[in-house]
């Protein structure tokens, strides 16, 4: 207790730098070279102090499953260690517009991520507020090298690092040493901060693009996925050895409406830009859902499905005004369309959406003869492409009456004169 004291001593003493201006030389509190060699030197004895005491006397203990990240303040070794790390990453000395981290920078995360990777909730807490909403939203100002110290005036601890603290925590999840119940409680704690940003739970009701007059902004979907691949086979994991299922089917209540809006809420720019990661976490969540909550999913998949259906078959004047191709836009919905398509012929083939979308689809393709007219245009090719999709999808099903109700259809479109539609069927 007496040394880690000073420790917390120390802390104090850096807390003083607080408001103090870093780059002004006649202040008294410049934090020059010599600090940055401390920090940096005190960052890695405190890496492998954890490294000794992180089964012992830092150990996180165990918890409850719950919907959030909330962790009490305490005054445990490990609630003051990472209160410590916070503290030396605000007086790190470091230059908010770089590309790069120093070395005192990525001593912290480094130590935040083996923390987090032991189920530290804490560290957990402390890379959520480092991150910000740099796990969902790419700056295309910064994508662009476009930065500047007016964009970057608005952080509170640089972009750079907000971007290495989100990576953290999809990184710590790879750990085969964190526990199920942590993955669990920061993957909701992950969702709930999603559907903050992106869904119609946040205070403006509306998808953003543009925030804080910082530049412009796109969703993008690597973390999330990578949570929610590990955090959902946890999930699943633990919901089979529960006997009570009200917490956990709260949890399950939360990831479906993460996956709501992730389906239904998407912008139109966003089917060309992150489909293929939206495609992963359907079938992520689809690979472990229990079939219990079959029944609340399947109207989102079908809503899934239709709205794709309508993307990919806009007009051209409706794409005009995004930065992305129609083309995009539409291989973009066709993805979208396959994952809800095949998610409801592989888990709930008796929805009765099945058979009126692949008669609308199918009979509207057999129906067609624009192929023989060569017309080109992208409803011509949205058609196509989704008759593929459609019988792709059934070739995953194991309903047999959904294969009947189907039959006909499929033997019309052997009959097409397009090569691709025929094998197909």
């Amino acid at each position: 207790d007496l040394a880690f004291s000073k420790l917390v001593d120390f802390r104090t003493y850096l807390e003083s730098f607080k408001g103090c201006n870093i780059h002004d030389t006649e202040s008294p509190y410049v934090v020059d070279s010599v600090m940055t060699q401390v920090l940096t030197k005190l960052t890695g004895e405190l890496s492998k102090l954890y490294e000794c005491c992180k089964s012992d006397e830092m150990s996180p203990g165990s918890f409850k499953l719950r919907l959030d990240l909330f962790v009490e303040e305490d005054h445990k070794y490990e609630s003051q260690l990472v209160n410590l790390l916070l503290v030396i990453l605000d007086n790190a000395d470091a230059d908010k517009t770089s590309r790069y981290l120093n070395q005192v920078q990525r001593g912290c995360i480094s130590m935040l991520q083996t923390m987090a990777s032991n189920s530290s909730l804490q560290a957990f807490k402390a890379l959520a507020k480092l991150s910000g909403d740099s796990m969902f939203v790419a700056r295309e100002t910064l994508r662009a090298g476009n930065s500047t110290d007016d964009d970057a005036s608005d952080d509170g601890y640089g972009e750079v690092l907000e971007l290495e603290a989100s990576k953290t925590v999809a990184s710590a999840f790879d750990s085969g040493d964190m526990s199920s119940e942590a993955k669990i409680i920061v993957m909701c704690s992950v969702l709930t901060q999603y559907l903050k940003i992106h869904g119609l739970h946040n205070e403006s009701g509306v998808n953003n693009i543009s925030r804080k007059g910082r530049g412009i902004f796109r969703a993008k979907y690597d973390t999330l996925t990578r949570v929610m691949d590990s955090g959902l086979e946890a999930t699943a994991r633990v919901d089979m050895s529960l006997k009570d299922k009200s917490v956990i089917d709260s949890i399950w209540d939360k990831i479906i409406d993460a996956v709501k809006t992730l389906l239904l809420e998407c912008l139109i720019d966003g089917y060309a830009n992150n489909s293929k990661s939206i495609l992963d976490i359907i079938a992520l969540f689809l690979l472990h859902l229990p079939p219990r909550k079959y029944s609340t999913v399947r109207s989102i998949l079908e809503k899934g499905a239709n709205r794709a259906i309508e993307v990919a078959f806009g007009k051209n004047e409706d794409f005009d005004e995004h930065l992305t191709s129609a083309d995009n836009i539409v291989e973009g919905a066709i993805d979208i369309f396959l994952a809800c398509f095949m998610g409801l012929c592989q888990k709930m083939p008796s929805s009765p959406a099945l058979k009126s979308m692949t008669g609308q689809i199918l009979g509207g393709t057999i129906e067609s003869s624009d192929w023989l007219t060569g017309n080109s245009s992208h409803q011509v090719r949205a058609r196509h492409k989704l008759a593929l999709a459609v019988c792709e999808s059934l070739k995953t099903t194991s309903s047999q009456d959904l294969l009947v109700s189907t039959f006909p259809l499929l033997c019309r479109l052997t009959n097409v004169d397009n090569n691709n539609l025929r094998e197909a069927a």
